[in-house]
């Protein structure tokens, strides 16, 4: 699987997703069917297990992404005893 491949199938794993989350967000508003609700649950759970199937596929750039997160949030968290 190419680099370019890989990231393509994760960016339509996570547009899926979130289509998914918004309209379980959408059914639950609407006091809808407590089923299709849960059904649409376990799909989000899904394509999130897929999304991290690809993505952990290369550990290497995994950790590279982990790590691009982790230094791009507003607040970096402090390692206790450190400094």
């Amino acid at each position: 699987m190419g680099a370019k491949h890989h990231y393509s199938s994760i960016g339509q794993l996570q547009l899926d997703l979130a289509a998914f989350n918004r309209c379980i967000d959408v059914l639950e508003k609407a006091d809808a069917n407590p089923q299709d609700i849960e059904v649409l649950t376990a799909h989000a759970l899904t394509l999130a297990e897929q999304i991290d199937e690809v993505r952990w596929s290369n550990p290497a750039k995994a950790l590279g992404w982990l790590l691009g997160n982790e230094t791009s949030e507003p607040a970096a968290r402090k390692v206790s005893g450190a400094g």
